[in-house]
């Protein structure tokens, strides 16, 4: 039950990136539209793309955790020990969980004091912007924790086996 809830808590990550990225894209293209064909800048467009960008951003790095596709030393991969990479895989999992959890408790408290600020155009607290980090954290650490406990998530071997 527990793997088919975190199942659908990835399928609306997935779907939030994706409609952030479009709306990231289209309020782009806006702005450029209205700045040259029209001659008359949006004022809150900017603002707006960019926040959508650290949200897409945040929830890009983890969807790449969730493939591994993340910058690696792969040195342990070419000794061609299962039992190694395992164990360094694992480790790899335990130092990311502690750096999530410790930096996510650090960003609760950053939200806390953000959420009375609002941002200079669009006037949105922002807490909703800095919220993105939160999510990834959340989402990287369920990731870890889903695959410990149902070892769905083994990180793909760099090379084919042969």
């Amino acid at each position: 039950m527990l793997l088919k809830f975190w199942t659908g808590v990835e399928w609306l990550a997935r779907a939030l990136l994706c409609a952030l990225l479009s709306a990231m894209v289209i309020v782009c293209l806006g702005q450029v539209v209205w700045r040259y064909a029209f001659n008359d800048p949006l004022i809150w467009s900017e603002e707006l793309a960019r926040y959508l960008f650290v949200w897409v951003g945040y929830l890009a790095a983890w969807f790449a955790w969730t493939k591994r596709a993340h910058i690696a030393l792969d040195a342990v991969t070419y000794l061609r020990l299962p039992g190694l990479e395992r164990a360094c895989g694992r480790l790899v999992e335990l130092i990311v969980l502690v750096y999530c959890g410790v930096t996510l408790h650090a960003c609760i408290g950053f939200l806390r004091l953000t959420s009375n600020q609002p941002s200079a155009v669009l006037e949105l607290p922002m807490s909703a912007v800095y919220a993105g980090y939160a999510a990834m954290c959340v989402l990287i650490i369920g990731d870890i924790l889903i695959g410990w406990i149902y070892g769905a998530r083994a990180p793909a071997p760099a090379f084919p086996q042969e």
